[in-house]
């Protein structure tokens, strides 16, 4: 049964081409970056923010200086916690043009094998178009849900950054 499946993704790499493979490298990238940045923000991060807390509790309440070192525990938890969110946005941005360009490429070669055998062949010109296209729905694919994610990752951002900065202003 797996060989099935192994069989049947392997024909649709055939039939996508050599961009479907670039298309699946982003797809990797983008996940695992994605998986990284939620384990990130599910454990490490509790552990730096106690860390921050246990250093801000260290400060006096009358220090003069209380809201710029509030400012940058907040603005150096933000640093970490966003680390790799450009990357990210840009894997997202890209995965639909690198479809594109996977689907461009394929009407070329569709157009080329037109212009060598004739366009009567209605079939296998649907065929070969049919065949473009699959690039960009994998591009689009990808970014789609990837972006749902994204979003969703942003979210919690900001809430961990909004309750970091809450528990400070308790401490001091």
């Amino acid at each position: 049964m797996f060989e099935l499946y192994v069989d049947d993704l392997m024909g649709f790499f055939e039939k996508g081409g050599l961009v479907l493979y670039l298309v699946f490298i982003l797809a990797l990238c983008l996940w695992a970056l994605l998986i990284e940045r939620y384990i990130y923000i599910s454990y490490e991060f509790k552990a730096f923010k106690k860390n921050v807390l246990e250093e801000v509790s260290k400060i006096q309440k009358d220090h003069r200086f209380k809201e710029e070192i509030k400012r940058y525990f907040i603005e150096h938890s933000a640093i970490k916690l966003e680390k790799g969110l450009p990357f990210i946005n840009t894997i997202i941005i890209v995965c639909p043009l690198v479809g594109l360009l996977g689907t461009v490429t394929g009407m070329i070669e569709v157009f080329d094998v037109m212009a060598v055998q004739g366009s009567s062949n209605v079939k296998s010109m649907a065929s070969g178009v049919s065949m473009a296209t699959i690039p960009t729905m994998a591009g689009m694919v990808v970014a789609l849900s990837g972006l749902l994610f994204e979003k969703r990752l942003e979210i919690t951002i900001t809430q961990s950054k909004q309750k970091l900065e809450f528990e400070i202003q308790k401490v001091l």
